[in-house]
């Protein structure tokens, strides 16, 4: 068993490392005699982890994902098939031409 001295060192270990001048304003701040360079650099490395968090989730919850509600999944297949058969009465009615009808189909699939 971890007793809580562990977690209280392991606390102080990680305060000091952070209290230190080049770690106390990242990754907004604009650094000790930095040029532009690092400060894009700062920025570009927190705008990786965001999107990275982002696909993460998409993964988790979007179109197809392991954690997606199956009635969400069921529901938007039968409104996709219910615009691929309006397409299709529309290309018999003459409403839309043959190319709209090719390109709003490759956009339903």
């Amino acid at each position: 068993m971890i007793n809580n001295s562990f977690f209280s060192n392991f606390g102080a270990g990680l305060q000091d490392f952070f209290s230190r001048p080049e770690w106390r304003l990242w990754p907004f701040g604009p650094g000790y005699g930095d040029t532009i360079l690092p400060a894009i650099a700062r920025l570009l490395f927190a705008a990786a982890i965001l999107g990275v968090i982002l696909l993460f989730l998409r993964f988790l919850f979007g179109p197809g994902g392991i954690w997606r509600d199956k009635e969400l999944e069921a529901e938007a297949e039968q409104e996709r098939l219910a615009e691929i058969s309006e397409l299709k009465e529309q290309l018999a009615r003459k409403e839309i031409s043959e190319l709209e009808y090719r390109t709003r189909m490759r956009g339903l699939k």
